[in-house]
């Protein structure tokens, strides 16, 4: 299969980065092992081609030993998962500048897709910008629930909380994050 060969060892994923660091290149095969498939999903969900997929992960991880020598990176998941969507953004922006409107109707791609990819964009960086200023448990419990995908045990397993501190930073993030982006829209109306 393309994007998984076999289970990986127990190092976490920081060993892997910092052995890569090191120039232990096993250590890049193990992580692709670990991560291609899920930034298959990431590239699946923005880019909507398999094969450009495929290649968007394969470009990443041929940068990805280049990148974590100048990136210093403390939880390599949520952070290879933003380059992944950020790789992907780059991609869709650069194909709108490519697209010419007589091009457009013939691929079926539209104005409005293409404006909204843009809008999309957009958002994403503002909701980025807004979780950024969130406190520090507060912005942990989001990434990791809304952004990463984990359960409730296993953002509580990860941060040492217990059920009702991760309703109550999830709410009050939430919360947060609606005042952040309210107060943004106002200033920028």
């Amino acid at each position: 299969m393309f994007l998984r060969r076999k289970p990986t060892p127990d190092a976490s994923d920081e060993e892997l980065v910092l052995a890569l660091q090191g120039g232990h290149h096993s250590a890049w095969g193990l992580l692709w092992d670990r991560y291609a498939h899920l930034l298959f999903g990431v590239s699946m969900k923005y880019l909507k081609d398999p094969e450009r997929s495929k290649d968007a992960v394969v470009d990443l991880f041929a940068k990805l030993p280049d990148m974590l020598k100048r990136h210093p990176v403390e939880r390599f998941r949520p952070w290879i998962h933003t380059v992944m969507r950020n790789h992907c953004l780059l991609a869709l922006r650069g194909d709108h500048r490519q697209v010419r409107w007589d091009d457009a109707i013939g691929n079926d791609i539209t104005a409005d897709h293409a404006e909204d990819v843009v809008l999309h964009e957009a958002d994403l960086q503002r909701m980025e910008t807004a979780i950024d200023q969130l406190n520090e448990t507060q912005r942990s419990c989001i990434r990791l629930f809304h952004l990463e995908r984990l359960s409730y045990a296993q953002v509580q397993e990860r941060l040492g909380i217990d059920y009702d501190q991760l309703r109550s930073h999830l709410q009050n993030g939430r919360r947060n994050l609606r005042l952040i982006l309210q107060q943004h829209a106002d200033q920028n109306a």
